[in-house]
């Protein structure tokens, strides 16, 4: 009776995901109490465990330096949990999935794809949308007391299109979302198409992929982008040069298939202003916050050098940098006013603001996490349904170069999902050798 009820709030967590990021984390909360009670529990023994426990042994211990550097200040705490260190919770999400029986995991890997279909379907209803569909479920818990309505790039053949968001609050967050499903949207219609199924059901997959190709193009999160693209290439690399699955016959057609891709987009770049819109930033058009990376990249490097070992604590990433930038514009002065107005929150690069808040070990351990990762991708004992939904992971890391994934807590809980459905393979592995 326990593990039903665990395997049912670990379904809507993982479902609503794509809708709520408040009640996902609400129904892992009741899952992860569940699981503590599960008989057997899994042993945890493979790698990505280990480098988990040291990665966020690491944040805790820096948490308790500058903690008893405050002087025991309780308003440290206050601040820390409000920030960095309230992510560590999420991980919560990578141990509870271990509790799925063998004999669930094929229903565990149905949820995933529901999850992923729920992406594409709510991103293109979005992209009709002149309002954020996030207040259908917020409403739930607290009262709006307004609309808030999405970017209007303008008409397609007579149809308002908007910024697709799904039910997310940003662009940015559904982006990493997408980022995460994408590769199996590509690589599932390539299985069903090698496998010869039915027309029908191919039909659909097909017609799926391309509607959340269209929600990703028109969503716009170059590092997204970039990351999909990444995991892209490590799902064709391993189907060509380590399973020797795909033939010069089949990459013939996918570079066909590619060129009329373009096709398509060069002919709606020259006959529509908002795919012109979409298209400009990928090439090289002016978007407002590419010159103000380099000022936030800038203003980080000092904070890095000064602590390099222990970083300048969670919780004070905004205080730090305003003393930086302070000092940086008195040295270029004609740059002050850049520094004035380019955005505080955080180091729009994960590496970076990683090793800001917590050090240069912490941005070690976590490309040794990134590198575990590819590692265990590459592994031909993990099965490809298992590899096509989490292709993401490897993608994740790259997407982080331009933007902080790693500390957006919708995108964060995802991806502690998709390691654990990973890990899942893995344990087994590590069990039988």
């Amino acid at each position: 009776m326990i593990y039903r009820t665990y395997l049912v709030f670990l379904t809507l967590s993982i479902i609503s995901c794509a809708l709520s990021v408040s009640l996902s984390q609400v129904f892992l909360a009741v899952s992860f109490v569940l699981f503590l009670f599960l008989n057997p529990k899994p042993k945890f023994q493979s790698y990505l465990v280990k480098i988990l426990f040291l990665f966020y042994g690491w944040q805790l211990v820096s948490f308790v330096y500058h903690y008893v550097g405050s002087g025991l200040d309780s308003s440290f705490v206050k601040h820390a949990f409000n920030e960095e260190m309230k992510d560590i919770f999420l991980v919560t999400a990578f141990f509870t999935i271990q509790g799925v029986k063998i004999e669930d995991r094929k229903y565990l890997t149905r949820v995933l794809i529901a999850f992923a279909i729920t992406i594409g379907v709510t991103g293109f209803i979005s992209l009709f949308s002149s309002i954020r569909l996030s207040r259908l479920v917020s409403d739930l818990y607290k009262v709006s007391s307004s609309w808030k309505f999405q970017h209007h790039y303008g008409s397609v053949l007579g149809i308002d299109v908007h910024l697709p968001i799904g039910f997310m609050n940003t662009h940015l967050t559904f982006g990493g979302l997408l980022m995460f499903v994408y590769p199996f949207f590509v690589f599932h219609v390539y299985d069903l198409w090698k496998s010869k199924a039915k027309i029908l059901k191919l039909t659909i997959w097909i017609v799926l992929l391309g509607m959340i190709s269209i929600v990703f193009l028109f969503n716009n999160a170059r590092s997204a982008l970039i990351g999909m693209g990444f995991s892209l290439l490590l799902g064709f690399y391993i189907l060509a040069f380590i399973d020797d699955a795909i033939s010069k016959k089949f990459l013939k057609r996918a570079g066909i298939s590619v060129l009329i891709f373009f096709a398509i987009c060069f002919i709606g770049f020259k006959t529509s202003e908002p795919v012109q819109k979409v298209i400009n930033p990928l090439f090289g058009g002016e978007k407002h916050t590419d010159s103000g990376r380099t000022f936030i990249w800038h203003s980080t490097y000092p904070l890095i050098q000064a602590n390099p070992i222990f970083g300048i604590g969670s919780g004070k990433y905004k205080e730090e940098i305003e003393i930086s930038r302070k000092r940086l514009s008195v040295e270029e002065k004609e740059l002050s006013f850049f520094y004035e107005v380019t955005q505080r929150g955080h180091s729009h690069n994960d590496y970076l603001h990683l090793m800001t808040i917590f050090g240069i070990p912490q941005f070690i351990l976590y490309l040794s996490l990134m590198s575990l990762i590819l590692f265990t991708l590459l592994n031909k004992e993990i099965p490809n349904s298992a590899k096509y939904l989490t292709y993401g992971l490897s993608g994740f890391f790259f997407s982080g170069i331009l933007q902080c994934y790693f500390q957006d807590d919708e995108v964060l809980i995802v991806f502690m999902f998709l390691l654990g459905y990973l890990n899942i393979y893995l344990e087994k592995e590590s069990a039988e050798v």
